[in-house]
């Protein structure tokens, strides 16, 4: 998917076009519950990726209806993908974590993000609850369905 630019010394994305690549991405994009993506490189080159609402694989909790946990004292949250985790954007001048033990998440907040390559896929609280536990540490590596945080709802 990517090839070693000599010039540079930096690793990068060479072809938008590799049917490999779109198909990958593609697949991170539905396993994490977004809708879109868009690449641009500093060369110009770009991609972006619209999934279907019907095309997406994952199912949004905030679209299933009716659905209740029978789990009363709590959940994990788990990576949407393999990555390094980060508990805020790289972008953000702001050092706290987006998410912290005791704290409230909103349904559909961002609690951190699971970093793959150039690709930040966040990972989303999936009703509004308090933080119970981080397990994930900023920087470290983290497989498909590890916990990231415990919630619960308030009492």
């Amino acid at each position: 998917m990517s090839r070693r630019d000599r010039s540079s010394g930096r690793s990068g994305i060479v072809d938008f076009s590799d049917p490999a690549l779109i198909s990958t991405l593609t697949t991170w994009i539905g396993a994490s519950g977004a809708s879109e993506l868009e690449i641009s490189t500093k060369d110009g080159h770009a991609l972006k990726i619209v999934l279907a609402p019907d095309a997406n694989p994952v199912r949004r909790r905030d679209e299933a209806q009716g659905v209740t946990s029978p789990v009363t004292e709590g959940w994990a949250v788990k990576a949407p993908l393999a990555g390094v985790f980060r508990d805020r954007h790289p972008g953000s001048l702001d050092a706290s974590p987006l998410a912290g033990e005791g704290c409230t998440l909103e349904v559909g907040g961002i609690a951190g993000f699971v970093e793959v390559g150039p690709i930040l896929l966040p990972v989303i609280a999936p009703a509004t609850a308090i933080v119970a536990g981080v397990h994930a540490r900023a920087g470290e590596l983290i497989g498909y369905g590890d916990p990231v945080l415990t919630m619960e709802h308030a009492q």
